[in-house]
């Protein structure tokens, strides 16, 4: 009995305790330029590497997936869409140069030339927007994205004296528990805090996350880092586990 009300104890102070845990933050950009991020720095398991160093149609990391598209019309923007009506297309990891981090290749396979950031209203046809789909291995709390210029600092920043309208550099930010339909969290599209990062605000905990580039007119970036926390259910079933694992060995010991 005493056994069984620590466990309690433990998994109820996991599930209270989840949403102040310390976020696992992984770097997409080799943490290179500007200031360092305390984070891992993971590079990615894809079907091609070369220049950019990983690329593919899907890359694997650790506890996600990542894969990428474009919009087809305006379906970005409208508040939800269908991942069926994502034309789903090379998705690529820039880790050498400064300020770089994962795109999306829609105008070249290959990702060649300038097609492996993350972009907005790009192309001849003018409306046309990337997307990136992060799929985890189970529920977690994205509860950071950050994000850079096209090898910029920041998002439309300054780079050897190009300015360009920061204003464009919007983006929208969905969920999913199904893996179909994508429901965006905030009311309109948002701009990055200091050109930098999104805060998503959100506590609950969903499988699949994405992320638009939107914004007026063209903009480039890249995905930097994002910082998510796991599912509190899934803490308190891990102390459990844990807890029961000691209270085994005490058992055998007697």
């Amino acid at each position: 009995m005493q056994q069984l009300k620590r466990a309690l104890a433990l998994s109820s102070l996991l599930a209270l305790g989840a949403t102040s845990a310390n976020a696992t933050m992984i770097i997409f950009d080799g943490n290179n330029g500007g200031t360092p991020k305390m984070g891992i720095v993971e590079t990615a398991t894809a079907a091609n590497s070369g220049n950019p160093d990983r690329y593919g149609m899907v890359l694997e990391f650790n506890d996600f997936d990542v894969y990428g598209g474009r919009s087809v019309g305006d379906n970005l923007n409208t508040g939800s869409f269908l991942r069926g009506d994502i034309l789903l297309t090379t998705v690529d990891q820039d880790l050498s140069p400064n300020h770089g981090g994962l795109g999306v290749c829609s105008e070249s396979p290959t990702c060649a030339g300038d097609s492996d950031s993350f972009s907005s209203n790009f192309g001849s046809d003018p409306g046309k927007d990337e997307v990136l789909f992060f799929d985890f291995m189970s529920a977690v709390t994205v509860d950071t994205f950050w994000l850079n210029g096209d090898h910029r600092e920041t998002v439309d920043g300054v780079l050897g004296g190009d300015i360009k309208n920061s204003a464009n550099a919007l983006f929208n930010v969905y969920v999913s528990s199904d893996k179909s339909t994508y429901m965006n969290i905030f009311p309109d599209q948002v701009q990055p805090t200091d050109l930098e990062y999104i805060a998503t605000g959100q506590t609950m905990s969903y499988q699949y996350w994405a992320i638009a580039a939107s914004g007026w007119d063209p903009h480039s970036s890249y995905v930097e880092a994002i910082s998510y926390v796991p599912e509190p259910a899934a803490l308190s079933l891990l102390g459990l586990g844990l807890l029961g694992l000691s209270v085994r060995r005490r058992r055998s010991k007697a």
